[in-house]
């Protein structure tokens, strides 16, 4: 499902971001990517859903070399993967519930066809009375949530989460654990990036350790 061979990546001319990074997902896995602040995590997560291109090296999604991807294939890809972006990226003119619902509206469905698994999702992150309220008037968790309930309204092939839980309780956190555990057991393969050890500890998942912008083998070098 997810190939990385010796792939490296800078922002414009900076220093390298990811550097030789040999990394294989196989489909319907579950994993967590970790590493301390700066160790390339987000970046990772970028090149994943094709929002930047590795500078050297090689990736592979569904078979497919990333960068021999047309414009069009992009944004057909696109639609298989499914994204909690740190920032949110939701947009304040719309609705909370018009926010999840892009996945679907931009894949074609009609609103009569995903209405209730609009609803569903935000009633499962615990904002099913904010469906009509709109970004600024929520506050960071209730972003957050309505971020995740959009990543995974369309059933996606691969989930990709940076900090997914980093702005909500404890209890609103295992919610959203549960809820990308039953997407994993439906055959999704989902990419967590976190810091919060104790949660990675406690469900005891296949963890990808980068350092220094390269993948940790557990013994401080270099994989």
């Amino acid at each position: 499902m997810i190939l990385f061979e010796n792939v490296g990546f800078r922002y414009n001319r900076g220093a390298e971001v990811l550097q030789s990074v040999n990394l294989e997902i196989p489909a319907g896995s579950f994993q967590f990517i970790t590493g301390a602040s700066g160790a390339g995590k987000s970046s990772l997560l970028r090149l994943l859903y094709l929002d930047e291109k590795p500078t050297s090296g090689r990736i592979s999604l569904f078979g497919r070399d990333v960068t021999t991807l047309t414009r069009d294939e992009i944004a057909w890809f696109r639609r298989r993967i499914g994204v909690v972006f740190q920032d949110f990226r939701l947009l304040d003119h719309l609705t909370a519930a018009e926010n999840v619902a892009l996945p679907l509206i931009v894949a074609g469905a009609r609103e009569m066809a995903y209405r209730d698994n609009v609803t569903e999702m935000l009633q499962w992150v615990g904002l099913g009375d904010k469906m009509d309220v709109r970004p600024p008037e929520l506050s960071g968790g209730e972003k957050q949530r309505v971020a995740i309930a959009r990543a995974v309204v369309a059933s996606p092939d691969i989930i990709l989460a940076d900090e997914p839980t980093g702005s909500v309780d404890p209890a609103m956190s295992e919610r959203i654990m549960a809820l990308f555990v039953e997407m994993n057991r439906l055959g999704k393969t989902i990419l967590l990036a976190s810091h919060d050890v104790p949660m990675i500890e406690r469900y005891k998942l296949p963890i990808t350790t980068l350092r220094g912008g390269t993948v940790d083998d557990g013994m401080g070098r270099a994989a």
